[in-house]
């Protein structure tokens, strides 16, 4: 099976249900629970948070935190280029947001944060930015070029 076959196929298995704990999630990413509270901090993962503020991960985040590793360990990136690289993610053409709401957007115009680490929220209505198809769409690193590249289209 190709390999962008066999992605598709992850893709398409991964859950975004937060079963995770933040122990479990460490030992199956191999990384410490320093740099999983350092991704969230730097606005690269939203974990699910219980009641009592407990850290609950899904795969879809698992997956995240794979490529996270890849842009930092393989290609040399920063925490900065990661986050600017996020924020080409086209939200406002996810989401469907009229030509108005992406010009007056700030998520769209600061080319520093993704979306989902903005100040400034969306009026989508949803329960947390975890829940956006924004932060969903982007699961494997595979999937960044073709989302910022539809953009131009």
């Amino acid at each position: 099976m190709a390999r962008t076959e066999t992605k598709k196929l992850e893709k398409e298995i991964l859950s975004s249900e937060p079963v995770y704990t933040i122990g479990i999630a460490v030992k199956k990413l191999d990384v410490s629970v320093h740099s999983l509270r350092q991704y969230e901090k730097e606005g690269l993962i939203i974990p699910f948070r219980t009641l009592t503020g407990r850290r609950l991960y899904s795969d879809l985040e698992l997956e995240k935190v794979r490529c996270i590793k890849e842009m930092i360990q393989v290609e040399g990136l920063n925490f900065e280029g990661i986050r600017r690289i996020m924020a080409f993610i086209p939200c406002y053409k996810i989401r469907g947001c009229s030509k108005k709401v992406k010009n007056s957007c700030r998520a769209f115009t600061d080319k520093t944060l993704p979306c989902w680490a903005s100040e400034e929220k969306c009026d989508c209505q949803l329960p947390s930015c975890r829940d956006c198809p924004v932060y969903q769409r982007f699961v494997h690193c595979d999937d960044i070029k073709p989302l910022i590249y539809e953009a131009e289209k």
